[in-house]
């Protein structure tokens, strides 16, 4: 429906047109320019902030409009005043209420005019700060899920490149597939209401998800509640799956009575996390570094800024990563 096309509310009594008002929560204000005030309904008042049915004068009334939208109403204002333009307006703009609460509004206005002097005037405004609101909480969700998006990427390329260096061509496809299946479990362990923080813990309970048939009550896992930035996140994420598989394929999980401790500790900001086995068969380097290798002492070096030590010890793998305080979230 257009504008400029009439509305017939002739088959409504004042009173329905009353109710109908405020089912919609339309509040009504008038504008008596030659006193040069204005009178607002009850809804109105409130969401302005006045007395409802008093005379305000026009530049109190304008006071509660938001400085920095002032000039561009103040500018539509004028146009609407001229009695060459539209009589009508349409404005989104924000309103500050004396106990300090800023609120959206949607508002129309339309004027009347004896020649060419404004005369009255009628508005109808609308709150609508909830869906503002709501608006800006997607706008900030979608920036969040597009700054994400791009880290994966990159993680996913760096993951990429080194195991082409380090993979058989065979093989490659079913390597990737499982480092993925890594990242897409340490998102259950995003922590709630803040999209780009892990909660260690919950990490390490959705990457022993899939060991779980293997390590029973044997991997004990203790330390505070802490959160980990999205980067350190993904990257201990990594280095826990490796950790998990080479115990299960050559550790103390390989054993019956083989055994892991998983603990951390915070001192000064700054984390250090320490995975030992024991219970399993005796442990010797490896002859050569592949990709797990990677992942265990380059990626968090290089990503986190980490320290990293491994100590292959006789009675079993010792692991600790020191972490700076960039990594907490």
């Amino acid at each position: 429906m257009s504008q400029d096309q009439d509305l017939n509310y002739g088959h409504l009594s004042p009173s329905e047109m009353e109710v109908g008002l405020q089912v919609a929560r339309v509040g009504l204000g008038k504008v008596d320019y030659r006193a040069d005030t204005v009178r607002l309904d009850a809804l109105s008042a409130d969401i302005f902030g006045f007395t409802a049915g008093e005379d305000i004068p026009r530049a109190e009334f304008h006071s509660r409009i938001h400085p920095d939208d002032w000039s561009g109403i103040a500018h539509e204002l004028d146009d609407l005043l001229a009695p060459e333009h539209a009589n009508v307006m349409d404005l989104t703009h924000r309103i500050l209420r004396p106990d300090g609460a800023l609120r959206w509004l949607n508002a129309r206005k339309q004027v009347s005019f004896e020649g060419d002097a404004p005369v009255s005037g009628i508005f109808a405004v609308v709150d609508i700060t909830a869906a503002k609101i709501a608006e800006q909480q997607n706008d900030v969700l979608i920036g969040e899920l597009n700054h994400r998006t791009k880290n994966l990427i990159a993680v996913i390329a760096g993951i990429a490149r080194q195991m082409k260096r380090h993979c058989p061509p065979e093989e490659f496809a079913d390597k990737l597939n499982e480092r993925l299946m890594v990242l897409a479990r340490n998102q259950d362990a995003v922590v709630e209401g803040r999209g780009s923080v892990f909660d260690l813990a919950g990490i390490v309970r959705e990457q022993s998800k899939p060991f779980q048939s293997v390590t029973g009550k044997r991997l004990t896992v203790s330390g505070p509640e802490l959160e980990l930035s999205q980067s350190a996140g993904q990257v201990f994420g990594m280095v826990l799956h490796e950790l998990l598989t080479n115990a299960v394929k050559y550790g103390a999980l390989s054993t019956r009575d083989g055994r892991i401790a998983l603990e951390w500790r915070v001192a000064d900001g700054q984390v250090d996390l320490a995975w030992q086995e024991s219970g399993g068969p005796a442990v010797t380097p490896p002859e050569r570094s592949g990709f797990g290798g990677e992942v265990l002492s380059s990626l968090p070096r290089m990503s986190l800024e980490a320290e990293v030590t491994m100590d292959y010890a006789s009675d079993g793998l010792r692991y600790a990563l020191h972490l700076p305080k960039s990594a907490l979230g």
